[in-house]
């Protein structure tokens, strides 16, 4: 993640930026101090370099309640194996292949869905700028209390709200234990 410091100009490497009210809080390192900027002196930037271009990544779509005003708002996402690979997942789901990284603690935990091993949005900090890219006026970079960190998120087209990682991994997993096709924004 990069962004420009506009009284510099100068393109600054960060670990997370994460945007609360009027500030911005950077950090540059995963354990390392935080460091407060105004949200009106930073620009976010989004570099990605020539070999990890975006041209093959699938982005899907589909419509959800949000969580917060309960009006169906569209979510958009990759999935992709978490094998190392970030090949993308497409229907028919390959489920043997999902299992095989499946987080399997979790699901003892919650047997609800499967814990399929892919990722989605919020997962990948080079697919997650790629999604950023292509849907600058659709996702942001928000904070999520729940885990304690910012990361890209869909916004409701009608109440802003942002739409976090479990709402879009969970319904992944359940269209692809169903295995219903998931539309791709094309």
């Amino acid at each position: 993640m990069k962004f420009k410091n506009k009284k510099t100009n100068d393109i600054i490497d960060a670990y997370s930026i994460d945007l609360r009210g009027e500030k911005a809080y950077v950090k540059f390192n995963k354990d390392g101090r935080e460091y407060t900027y105004f949200k009106e002196n930073i620009e976010i930037v989004n570099c990605i370099k020539k070999e990890e271009d975006a041209s093959n990544l699938k982005i899907y779509k589909f419509e959800k309640n949000c969580y917060k005003c309960h009006k169906e708002t569209t979510i958009y996402t990759y999935i992709v194996f978490d094998d190392g690979t970030n090949e993308n997942v497409e229907y028919p789901w390959d489920k043997k292949r999902l299992l095989i990284n499946q987080k399997t603690l979790i699901h003892m935990q919650d047997p609800s869905i499967e814990y399929y091993g892919l990722k989605v949005i919020g997962d990948d900090r080079i697919l997650d700028e790629q999604i950023l890219n292509k849907y600058v006026d659709k996702i942001s970079i928000t904070y999520s209390r729940t885990q304690n960190k910012s990361y890209p998120m869909n916004k409701c087209e009608y109440c802003g709200a942002g739409q976090g990682w479990y709402f879009i991994y969970r319904y992944v997993n359940e269209e692809i234990q169903a295995m219903r096709e998931i539309d791709l924004d094309v």
